[in-house]
Protein backbone atom coordinates (compact mmCIF):
# COMPACT_ATOMS: atom_id res chain seq x y z
CA UNK A 1 0.00 0.00 0.00
CA UNK A 2 3.27 2.06 1.14
CA UNK A 3 4.63 1.84 -2.45
CA UNK A 4 1.52 2.33 -4.65
CA UNK A 5 0.44 5.93 -2.26
CA UNK A 6 4.06 6.84 -2.60
CA UNK A 7 6.21 6.24 -5.24
CA UNK A 8 6.19 6.12 -9.06
CA UNK A 9 7.96 3.31 -10.74
CA UNK A 10 7.14 1.21 -14.43
CA UNK A 11 4.26 -0.90 -13.76
CA UNK A 12 2.76 0.61 -11.33
CA UNK A 13 -0.67 0.34 -13.09
CA UNK A 14 -0.21 -3.25 -14.14
CA UNK A 15 0.26 -4.12 -10.38
CA UNK A 16 -2.78 -1.55 -9.32
CA UNK A 17 -4.84 -3.76 -11.95
CA UNK A 18 -3.47 -7.42 -10.59
CA UNK A 19 -3.94 -6.19 -7.40
CA UNK A 20 -7.66 -5.85 -8.04
CA UNK A 21 -7.73 -8.85 -9.83
CA UNK A 22 -8.99 -11.17 -6.46
CA UNK A 23 -11.75 -8.34 -5.60
CA UNK A 24 -13.24 -8.85 -9.25
CA UNK A 25 -12.54 -12.15 -9.86
CA UNK A 26 -15.58 -14.92 -8.52
CA UNK A 27 -14.16 -16.84 -5.61
CA UNK A 28 -14.30 -19.70 -7.57
CA UNK A 29 -11.61 -19.17 -10.48
CA UNK A 30 -9.40 -17.59 -8.17
CA UNK A 31 -9.41 -20.90 -6.33
CA UNK A 32 -9.20 -22.74 -9.84
CA UNK A 33 -6.64 -19.95 -10.46
CA UNK A 34 -4.48 -21.39 -7.66
CA UNK A 35 -5.43 -24.60 -8.46
CA UNK A 36 -4.01 -24.49 -11.94
CA UNK A 37 -0.95 -22.61 -10.79
CA UNK A 38 0.14 -25.70 -8.77
CA UNK A 39 0.10 -27.68 -11.77
CA UNK A 40 2.46 -26.05 -13.28
CA UNK A 41 6.46 -26.86 -13.11
CA UNK A 42 7.08 -24.49 -10.28
CA UNK A 43 4.03 -25.60 -8.78
CA UNK A 44 4.78 -29.14 -8.23
CA UNK A 45 8.26 -28.39 -7.35
CA UNK A 46 7.03 -26.33 -4.47
CA UNK A 47 4.62 -29.35 -3.74
CA UNK A 48 7.51 -31.70 -3.50
CA UNK A 49 9.08 -29.92 -0.75
CA UNK A 50 5.57 -28.85 0.87
CA UNK A 51 2.36 -30.66 -0.05
CA UNK A 52 0.18 -27.41 -0.55
CA UNK A 53 -3.17 -28.53 -2.46
CA UNK A 54 -6.10 -29.63 -0.51
CA UNK A 55 -3.65 -29.25 2.61
CA UNK A 56 -4.13 -26.53 5.15
CA UNK A 57 -1.66 -24.41 3.49
CA UNK A 58 -3.75 -24.48 0.77
CA UNK A 59 -6.62 -22.47 3.31
CA UNK A 60 -4.18 -19.70 4.51
CA UNK A 61 -3.23 -19.27 1.19
CA UNK A 62 -6.38 -19.51 -0.55
CA UNK A 63 -7.79 -16.71 2.16
CA UNK A 64 -4.56 -14.92 1.81
CA UNK A 65 -4.78 -13.98 -1.79
CA UNK A 66 -8.62 -12.68 -1.50
CA UNK A 67 -7.59 -10.73 1.70
CA UNK A 68 -4.58 -9.49 0.66
CA UNK A 69 -6.31 -7.27 -2.30
CA UNK A 70 -8.51 -5.55 0.85
CA UNK A 71 -5.84 -5.30 2.73
CA UNK A 72 -3.59 -3.49 0.17
CA UNK A 73 -6.35 -1.32 -1.20
CA UNK A 74 -7.05 -0.28 2.44
CA UNK A 75 -3.61 0.41 3.39
CA UNK A 76 -3.09 2.64 0.28
CA UNK A 77 -5.80 5.04 1.39
CA UNK A 78 -4.38 5.12 4.91
CA UNK A 79 -1.02 6.40 3.01
CA UNK A 80 -2.68 8.51 0.77
CA UNK A 81 -4.21 10.99 3.99
CA UNK A 82 -0.90 11.26 5.79
CA UNK A 83 0.98 14.54 4.40
CA UNK A 84 4.08 13.68 2.37
CA UNK A 85 5.70 16.40 3.86
CA UNK A 86 5.46 15.22 7.42
CA UNK A 87 7.75 12.42 5.91
CA UNK A 88 10.48 14.98 3.96
CA UNK A 89 10.86 17.01 6.91
CA UNK A 90 11.87 13.92 8.92
CA UNK A 91 14.34 13.51 6.03
CA UNK A 92 15.69 17.12 6.20
CA UNK A 93 15.60 16.66 10.00
CA UNK A 94 18.25 13.96 9.49
CA UNK A 95 16.49 10.86 9.34
CA UNK A 96 16.98 7.87 6.64
CA UNK A 97 14.22 6.76 4.36
CA UNK A 98 13.85 4.05 6.69
CA UNK A 99 13.78 6.45 9.60
CA UNK A 100 11.39 8.86 8.60
CA UNK A 101 8.71 5.93 7.72
CA UNK A 102 9.11 4.19 10.96
CA UNK A 103 9.19 6.88 13.08
CA UNK A 104 6.52 9.44 11.65
CA UNK A 105 4.50 7.41 8.51
CA UNK A 106 3.88 4.31 10.42
CA UNK A 107 2.67 5.55 13.31
CA UNK A 108 0.47 8.10 11.58
CA UNK A 109 -1.04 5.15 9.37
CA UNK A 110 -1.49 2.91 12.73
CA UNK A 111 -5.67 3.09 12.78
CA UNK A 112 -5.55 2.47 9.20
CA UNK A 113 -2.87 -0.74 9.44
CA UNK A 114 -5.46 -1.75 12.15
CA UNK A 115 -8.55 -1.48 10.09
CA UNK A 116 -6.49 -3.23 7.12
CA UNK A 117 -5.38 -5.94 9.01
CA UNK A 118 -9.16 -6.41 10.28
CA UNK A 119 -10.85 -6.31 7.43
CA UNK A 120 -8.49 -8.85 5.83
CA UNK A 121 -9.23 -11.03 8.91
CA UNK A 122 -12.64 -10.61 8.49
CA UNK A 123 -12.83 -11.32 4.83
CA UNK A 124 -10.34 -14.20 5.02
CA UNK A 125 -12.69 -16.00 7.94
CA UNK A 126 -15.71 -15.93 5.28
CA UNK A 127 -13.63 -17.28 2.52
CA UNK A 128 -15.17 -20.42 1.03
CA UNK A 129 -15.39 -20.53 -2.54
CA UNK A 130 -11.40 -20.42 -3.21
CA UNK A 131 -10.92 -22.76 0.00
CA UNK A 132 -13.55 -25.24 -1.55
CA UNK A 133 -11.94 -25.21 -4.83
CA UNK A 134 -8.39 -25.38 -3.45
CA UNK A 135 -8.23 -26.94 -0.41
CA UNK A 136 -11.63 -28.82 -0.59
CA UNK A 137 -14.08 -29.62 2.35
CA UNK A 138 -12.73 -32.38 4.40
CA UNK A 139 -13.72 -32.78 7.65
CA UNK A 140 -11.19 -32.32 10.54
CA UNK A 141 -8.95 -31.65 8.21
CA UNK A 142 -9.39 -28.74 5.85
CA UNK A 143 -12.90 -27.41 7.22
CA UNK A 144 -13.31 -23.74 7.85
CA UNK A 145 -16.32 -22.16 9.45
CA UNK A 146 -17.63 -21.62 6.21
CA UNK A 147 -16.68 -24.89 4.52
CA UNK A 148 -18.63 -26.51 7.81
CA UNK A 149 -21.74 -24.39 7.21
CA UNK A 150 -21.46 -26.05 3.77
CA UNK A 151 -20.71 -29.92 5.16
CA UNK A 152 -23.64 -29.28 7.66
CA UNK A 153 -26.35 -28.52 4.87
CA UNK A 154 -25.06 -31.28 2.87
CA UNK A 155 -26.39 -33.83 5.46
CA UNK A 156 -29.82 -31.60 6.36
CA UNK A 157 -28.29 -30.39 9.37
CA UNK A 158 -30.04 -27.07 9.29
CA UNK A 159 -29.56 -26.64 13.15
CA UNK A 160 -25.44 -26.78 12.97
CA UNK A 161 -25.38 -24.70 9.98
CA UNK A 162 -27.88 -21.89 11.80
CA UNK A 163 -25.06 -22.22 14.90
CA UNK A 164 -22.32 -21.57 12.85
CA UNK A 165 -23.37 -19.27 11.13
CA UNK A 166 -24.61 -17.03 13.67
CA UNK A 167 -20.78 -17.58 15.05
CA UNK A 168 -19.77 -15.89 12.10
CA UNK A 169 -22.50 -12.67 11.66
CA UNK A 170 -21.10 -12.51 15.69
CA UNK A 171 -17.47 -12.33 14.71
CA UNK A 172 -18.55 -9.89 11.54
CA UNK A 173 -20.45 -7.97 14.07
CA UNK A 174 -17.20 -7.29 16.70
CA UNK A 175 -14.84 -6.86 13.67
CA UNK A 176 -17.35 -3.83 12.44
CA UNK A 177 -17.75 -2.52 16.15
CA UNK A 178 -14.11 -2.60 16.70
CA UNK A 179 -13.56 -0.79 13.31
CA UNK A 180 -15.75 1.81 14.41
CA UNK A 181 -14.63 2.02 18.16
CA UNK A 182 -10.98 2.84 16.82
CA UNK A 183 -12.49 5.45 14.83
CA UNK A 184 -11.59 4.00 11.55
CA UNK A 185 -13.27 2.94 8.95
CA UNK A 186 -15.67 6.29 9.09
CA UNK A 187 -17.85 7.63 6.34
Amino acid sequence: GYLLSRHRFPGKALLDAVLDIPIVLPPLVVGLSLLILFQTPLGRAVERVLPVTYEIPAIILAQYSVACAFAVRTLRAAFDEIDPRLEQVARTLGCTRGQAFFRVVLPEARRGILTALTLAWARALGEFGPILVFAGATRMRTEVLPTTVFLELSVGRIEAAVAVSLLMVLAAVLVLVAIRASGSGKS
